[in-house]
Formats: C-alpha cells, structure tokens, sequence
C-alpha cells in the first residue's frame, strides 16, 4: 500500500450534487409494490450509535426514496443492541441460531470495537449470515478472515493507518518517532507494523521505540528512554489507544514529560500524531494537551458525502460516518439482487454454490456480485445514484457501486474486505464559538489493487530499505574446521505458538540432512504437539500441508516430528542451563551438551517471541522471565575468548577460544536486539527475522488445525539451503529480505565476520 495523493479539502469538487433528469427520483406517487423487509441487527455503544445516527437516517431515506418507482423493494428494520451492556456471547448466539417463532437476523452491521468481532464471526460463519463491520480495523483480525465470504470491512486494516501514522510524521518533519499503543489487539496492529514503516523511512526510533500501555501504566521510565537517545531536534509521539477513555491520561502523562524534560533549554520539539478512536467530542475537550495531530479514516472527498453531510446537518463528518452509511447501502442493495436474482449468483465470473449446507448463494453473496463487478453502470451513493441502482438491479443490468466512503474496490479473493480508504491528518485547534475542535490539514488516500488477494494485502509490502554490505577482509587466523555444532531452541509450549516448535524440528530435520548427528545436535522444545488434543494429526507436525485429512491427506506433506530426538523439554530448562550447554558443561541434570573448540563451527537457531527490551524471551509471550541481552552477549563473549577486560585472548581471561566460526539464526520480534549486542565479538554473524524495532510476522496458516504452521523467514531459510547448499550469505539475506513480509531481515556484526558476498552458509551446513 502507498500514498498516492494529497486532496485539499477547499479544492473538491461536489461530484454528486448534479444529476441528470433521468436520475432524479420520480415524484409520481407511490404505486402498489412488495415488500421484502430485512432484520438488521446493528451493535454498537450507544454513544457511537449516537453520533453515526444521522448517517443511519440518511441512508434509510435515501434507500427508501430510490425504490418509490419501483414495484418490489427493499426495506431495513434495524434492531440496535448496545455493545457496552450486553452479553456479546448471547447476543451473537441468538442471531445466528434464532429460536423456533424467533424473527430471523439476515445481517449484522457491527460491532465497532475489533476485540468483540470475532465472538460475532465465529457464530455468523456456519450460516454465512453478513457481518459488516464500518471500523473493525485490526489486521489480524482482517487477516484472519481473509478467506471469509460473511466478514465485511469497509475500512482497511490498521496495518495502513499506521502507514498513515508514520507518512504523517514524516511530512511533518519527524526526524524521530516513538510510539503508545493499548496493549490490546487493536494496539496490536500498531505494535506490529510501527517499526516496520519507521525503517522504510529511515526514521530513527528512540530508547524502546515504543511501549504498551494499559489502564493505571505509568510512562516515565520509557519516556526517560525516548529522551535519552533523542537523535534530532523534533520527536513525534504516536498514541494508538483501543479504549477511548484512556486517552485523557496518556496524553496528560506525555504532556508533563515534555514540560519537565525540554524546559532547560534543550532545544527539541515535541508533537503528538493520535489515532482514530481519538476523534471524539469528549477527547478533543478532556485530552491533557493544547493541541494535537490526529490520523482518522474519511471519507474521500472527492465523492461528496463530507461535504453534503456538512451542509445536510451542520456538523461536520467523522469517523465511521460514510462507512456506517455505505454498510446500510450495501445490505439493501445486495437483498435487492438477492429478490431479482434468486439462486443466479455470479461473482468474479464464478458461480456461487456450495458442497456443504446451506448450498445456494445467500444474501452475502449477492452483496459479493455487486462489489465485484467490473463493468456496467456507474452508481453513486446518494439517492438519484441508488435509484439507478435499484432500477438496474430490477432490470438484471450490469452496474458499478460506488460508496459514501470512496471507491468500494474490494478484494479479488473473497470480495469482502475494502482495499482502499481515505485518512485525514487533522489538528486540534480552539475557538470561541466551536471550543476545541478538529480542524482538516490534509488528505491521504492508500492505493490497493482489486488484483491482490485478501490475504496478501495486509502483508506483501514491497519494502524499499535493504541493508548495504562493505566487501570486508576479516584476518582472524581461523582453524581448519574440525567438526560442527548445533543447539536449536524454541521456547513456546502452548498450541497457538505450534509454529515456534514446528519450525524448531524443521530446523532440526534441516540440519540431520546436511550431515548433523544426533550427537552434535541439541534440540531444546516443549514437545507436546504431536499428541495435542487439538491436533487432527496424531503424532505428526507440519510446516507445510496440503489439504485434506486421513487418507484423503496428500503424501507431499512432510512429518518433521519423525525421527527427531528431544534432548530437553523447554519447561525443564531455566534461561542459565543455557550457558552451560552451550559450553559443554555437563552435568546428571544436563547431560545432553555441545563440546566446541576454537576448530568447529557453531550454529543457534532460535524461534520464538520477543519483546523491545531484550529480544528474544524466555517462554510464550506473556513471559515474566527474559532471556536478556546482557546474559547472550555473555555466553558468546565467553566462547570468544572474551576476558572481562573485553580484550580477546589476553592472558588474564584464561579463556579459550570455544569456536571457529558462529552463527545465529533468530526468528523472533524484535531479534535485532541480541543482533546489536553481539556487535564487536570476533567471528561471529547474527541474522535476524526482523531488526531491533519490528516484530517478525507468522504466516502459512492453517485452516483444519487452526494456528499458523511456520514463519516465513524460518522456512525460506531451509529452502534455501536445501535449493542451494553453497550459498552465500548475502544470497541468502536477498532470498529472506525479498520474501519476509512485514520485517527487515538484518545481518549484524559483519564488519568482523567477513564479506557476506564471498562467505558461505556451507561453513555451517556442507552439502
């Protein structure tokens, strides 16, 4: 996704203010007609209910005001539901398996938080019941969703909101950035991909980078941090916040900070770049700061509906306004296909029928065709635009829907999820007659492409920032290689980690291949997949499989269970048992060790979680235990020949040298960390799934088991070596950097390795 253009708003044009004769609504008066009238269930708080009334009302009227001419028409009973008070659980129950005499739900619009969509999804998904939801934004929730045919978004993820986040700081000349998001999944998304667009702009993040928060957190100490390591006169301070009402003491706490720490004279400036949920009437009257920048989604203006809807109510248009409107249209309009079209479904060219109940095209299908197509009549979203959609609908003639929101340009895969949307960097600004209020500085549209799938969307970014390599000669006397060494760690143990192991006992299998016995191998992981309750495939694990089970299961499928040897279950372990592994100190409690000298080589494999402080953690991500930096660095350092005088081989260390060559291969967030603190050591090469300030990103999912199979960066990383045994390392690099989606790959430590372009990953895995 990029930014393709910025619109200011005084230079829009009304596009749909003018009509012509035959579009305008007939004032004949109403003649007899049918009515098909739909239960709509909207859920949302009813303060948001509230403020997305007028655009409710807009669009009932301008449905109902299309359909006069028409014999047969289309009708919405909304039914609100507040989704502060209610039992979500129940409720969602209740729609989607309504009682014997009940009245039946035929689509859900809502909710409006993405932590309460997937309660509502998993129930709709059985009957395929739409669920259109106008701001549900985490994009992993969307991600998750990708291949669902019920899941309507009609915002994109938040993967491009923080695009936007990010762009916007940098147009306002950010030279650094950090960042507050709610420890939640919609904080989630922003934690996730905040690094990864302040690397492709080669903004410099400060301290952590950025930092969780939850109701009561106290900021200081990693504010301290920001400060701290202030590289530029200017920081930009992001806040992604889920609950709304958290932001009155986060901005009061960033507030004081920057009072209290840049009032000596140092010379620096602080601003704050706020997310959507922060633009609202009570935010913009309560937040501890004068003033503030602000990233929203919006409806584009060069379709009118902000414009109209200013002059239609006097106020001016928000959040999820054009996107509630859109949702409205989109059930009327598709049910209106459905009256006309019966069991006559084509999407994308595609006839719609199912193997499993029930088998014909329902309503969310007709909504699909609608959105789909290519060709036909262009419809706009006001109502001379809806009359001529209903008509053509009538009349089974091609048409093109456009909506409130902008260009409904869905994705090609499952025709549900928006690919384009409109955001506005807007200012906090006061005045006597308004107060504080939102002023429009200027608008940012994302280009997506109705080429892309789904699923891909949210991850294939094409990233432009690649590290460049000094062609270096390293002269360490190195010893003729005696023999090779691996430990492979993976510190998860629950099922929804099971690509952590999986990718372990890849790694493992991957390195028996190429001549490791099990002698030579220490294989650290929980062990408790294969004979899991949740797994459909006894005694087996995947990182790659086709479809099907049983004996319908192809062959191709690899086990990368069998055969392998378990030296330690991880939970048996605590984080010093590592150093002695590592250094052949063996023991009854830890009798399975590598014994190194200054002739082997030394491969670490490593795939887990991670957290912005230390890198790779110890255990599942809700760990209390970090591994650390520190007690890494100390390990390799001793294996170096380290002394504690830093220098290698002096005479007051007594420390011999433990390895000829080492390399650490981690797929974990944030693995850059450990990268930059084994900077220094001799002959040692760390790549990394991601760099100090990204969180590396699953994929390969699973459908029949339900979690994600492996990472990308582990996987291409053993194709790659299995395709090319010989392989240089920045062969290697190219190959993970092009083909990660979501994080830098990054070598660290090369200036005492050695030229990544004549060394070569056969040092530590030979033919």
């Amino acid at each position: 996704m990029k930014l393709v253009n910025y619109i200011l708003p005084a230079a829009v044009a009304l596009l749909f203010c003018a009509c012509s004769d035959e579009d305008k609504v007939s004032e004949a008066p109403p003649q007899p007609h049918e009515v098909t009238t739909l239960n709509v269930d909207v859920v949302l708080p009813s303060d948001i209910r509230q403020q997305w009334q007028n655009s409710i009302d807009w669009a009932l009227d301008n449905i109902s005001n299309a359909q006069q001419p028409l014999s047969h028409r289309v009708e919405l009973n909304l039914r609100y539901h507040d989704e502060d008070t209610e039992d979500l659980d129940a409720l969602a129950y209740s729609l989607t398996h309504p009682e014997a005499g009940a009245d039946t739900c035929h689509a859900i619009i809502g909710p409006y938080h993405s932590s309460n969509a997937p309660i509502f999804l998993s129930y709709a998904a059985n009957n395929r019941l739409p669920v259109v939801m106008p701001s549900c934004t985490s994009s992993e929730l969307q991600r998750i969703n990708a291949h669902s045919t019920n899941a309507w978004f009609l915002t994109e993820s938040d993967i491009t909101q923080c695009e936007m986040m990010v762009a916007g700081a940098s147009e306002m000349g950010g030279s650094d950035v950090a960042l507050i998001y709610s420890n939640d999944i919609y904080g989630q998304s922003f934690r996730d991909w905040f690094g990864y667009y302040a690397t492709e702009r080669q903004i410099h993040l400060p301290g952590e980078g950025s930092t969780a928060y939850t109701p009561g957190t106290d900021l200081t100490d990693f504010l301290k941090t920001v400060a701290d390591d202030l590289k530029h006169a200017s920081l930009i301070m992001c806040i992604a916040l889920g609950d709304r009402n958290d932001f009155s003491d986060v901005t009061e706490q960033v507030r004081k900070w920057a009072a209290q720490t840049f009032s000596d004279g140092k010379e620096v400036q602080v601003y704050t770049i706020l997310s959507d949920t922060a633009l609202e009437e009570t935010i913009l009257q309560n937040d501890g700061l004068w003033f503030h920048f602000g990233i929203a989604p919006m409806a584009a203006p060069a379709y009118g509906f902000i414009q109209n809807y200013e002059v239609r109510y006097g106020a001016l248009s928000s959040v999820g306004y054009s996107q509630m409107y859109d949702a409205l249209t989109l059930v009327a309009l598709g049910a209106a296909r459905q009256h006309a079209y019966g069991d006559d479904c084509v999407v994308a060219g595609r006839v719609v029928k199912y193997a499993v109940e029930p088998y014909g095209p329902l309503l969310t299908d007709h909504m699909r065709s609608l959105v789909a197509s290519e060709e036909g009549t262009i419809c706009g979203w006001d109502d001379a635009g809806l009359a001529r959609a209903f008509r053509l609908i009538a009349a089974h003639q091609p048409l093109v829907v456009t909506g409130a929101s902008g260009s409904l340009t869905f994705d090609e895969e499952s025709h549900t999820k928006v690919l384009n949307s409109n955001y506005m960097l807007w200012l906090k600004e006061y005045d006597e007659e308004n107060g504080y209020h939102a002023m429009p500085i200027f608008y940012i549209s994302s280009e997506g492409s109705s080429t892309q799938a789904s699923s891909s969307t949210l991850w294939e970014l094409d990233k432009q920032w690649g590290q460049v390599f000094d062609n270096v000669t390293v002269d360490h006397d190195l010893q003729e290689v005696a023999d090779r060494w691996a430990v492979v760690v993976s510190p998860s143990t629950t099922w929804i980690n099971y690509r952590h192991q999986a990718d372990a006992f890849a790694m493992y299998q991957t390195l028996r291949q190429h001549g490791y016995d099990d002698d030579h191998i220490v294989l650290i992981v929980e062990d408790n997949l294969a004979d899991n309750s949740r797994n459909s495939f006894t005694g087996e694990i995947f990182v790659e499989r086709s479809s099907g089970h049983g004996a319908n299961k192809q062959s191709v499928d690899e086990d990368v269970r069998r055969g392998a040897v378990v030296d330690y279950h991880f939970s048996d372990l605590q984080p010093a048992d590592l150093a002695d592994i590592m250094m052949g100190h063996s023991s009854p409690r830890l009798p399975h060790v590598i014994h190194p000298t200054a002739a082997s080589n030394v491969f670490f494999f490593w795939s887990g979680h991670g957290n912005n402080r230390e890198g790779p953690i110890w255990g599942n991500e809700d760990a209390k235990m970090f591994f650390g930096k520190q007690r890494i660095r100390d390990i390799v350092a001793t294996m170096a020949g380290v002394g504690p005088d830093g220098v290698v081989g002096t005479t007051d260390s007594l420390r011999p040298r433990m390895y000829n060559r080492m390399m650490l291969a981690l797929e974990t967030c944030y693995s850059g960390q450990w990268g930059e603190m084994l900077e220094g050591l001799p002959d040692v090469l760390v790549l990394t799934a991601a760099n100090a300030h990204e969180t590396s990103k699953a994929d390969m999912y699973d459908n029949d088991l339900g979690v994600y199979l492996s990472n990308a960066f582990s996987r291409i990383f053993r194709s790659q070596i299995a395709a090319h045994p010989d392989i240089t390392i920045y062969d290697l690099y190219r190959e993970l950097f092009r083909t990660t989606k979501g994080s830098h790959v990054s070598i660290y430590n090369q200036q005492q390795y050695g030229s990544v372009y004549e060394e070569r990953m056969s040092d530590f895995l030979p033919e």
